[in-house]
């Protein structure tokens, strides 16, 4: 087991049977906490200018492309603040728990700029543990379960990874000639933890997460033709093809889907399904449309 995930589930294990002392600073650091991440979701005007960031870099050129350009994508549900704020205060929370268990952290939330070409990404990294550099997340159940957990683990994370994490974390350590160990991540459901770490044997990973963060800071930079990187996807349900189209995972948790893919577009009940409820998908295709008469009463 990783020696993080040891000490935390020791400290957490111990302080569930009966009282413990608590470190006055470190609660007051956790408030202070909460202040900031309270603050910067609910103060801070932070869509009002577009800046490539080792926390966005390593997202599809596609979606970076739209952002940079002002086009409108889909705007926040009512729930984003709320989901937002969580993420922050789950990461101050981690922290105040790993320094309670004895876990020696360095350099938080400490400012770096990786350089290369005349160009340079700035970023702010979360911790530094045993002279390297991790980043702490907070997941939903199924992310924490088939990404980061037993499930998934490093090259799941970095097999399709339309959020950039694997670009983040590694342009965070290499700015400072560093090792990335990985993730901390936390499941913000049920409050159980993983680390997900870096394997000893990474490339070519962690040079391809880093070519593609330097790549689309000089596509932005030259003012690369926009084009979509990714297709429609045949549907299938319950294993089988059904003649119909719809997004893939990448396209269908992105913000510019709608003036991405244009009318052809659609968010439709799933056709093949005959309950009274189905799921709904992003449908760019249907040559076998739903029938009526089938649905179950």
């Amino acid at each position: 087991m990783n020696s993080i995930l040891l000490k935390v589930q020791k400290y957490l294990d111990k302080v569930s049977k009966s009282p413990a002392q608590v470190d006055k600073k470190l609660v007051e650091e956790f408030g202070e906490a909460c202040k900031k991440a309270l603050l910067k979701q609910f103060t801070e005007n932070r869509g009002s200018k577009f800046e490539l960031r080792m926390s966005n870099v390593g997202r599809p050129l596609c979606q970076l492309q739209m952002e940079a350009k002002g086009i409108k994508g889909e705007g926040q549900p009512y729930n984003a603040k709320v989901r937002n704020t969580f993420g922050d205060l789950i990461e101050a929370l981690a922290l105040f728990i790993m320094k309670s268990a004895g876990v020696e952290i360095k350099n938080e939330q400490k400012q770096v700029k990786y350089k290369f070409n005349g160009e340079e990404i700035e970023g702010r990294q979360d911790v530094e543990i045993d002279e390297k550099v991790w980043d702490i997340k907070s997941a939903s159940p199924y992310s924490f379960e088939k990404k980061f957990g037993e499930d998934g683990g490093f090259n799941e994370v970095v097999k399709d990874d339309t959020f950039g994490y694997a670009s983040q974390g590694f342009l965070y350590a290499e700015s400072q000639s560093k090792d990335f160990g990985g993730w901390i991540v936390i499941n913000k459901s049920t409050g159980e933890w993983t680390v997900c770490e870096t394997p000893k044997l990474v490339e070519p990973h962690k040079s391809d997460a880093i070519k593609k963060a330097e790549d689309n800071v000089k596509a932005i930079k030259d003012g690369v033709p926009f084009k979509r990187q990714y297709d429609a996807i045949e549907e299938t349900f319950r294993g089988k093809p059904t003649g119909n189209k719809v997004l893939g995972l990448a396209c269908s948790f992105c913000p510019y889907k709608l003036p991405c893919w244009g009318s052809k577009l659609q968010l439709l009940p799933q056709q093949q399904s005959k309950g009274k409820n189905p799921k709904w998908v992003w449908y760019t295709e249907v040559n076998n449309p739903r029938k009526e008469d089938e649905i179950n009463s």
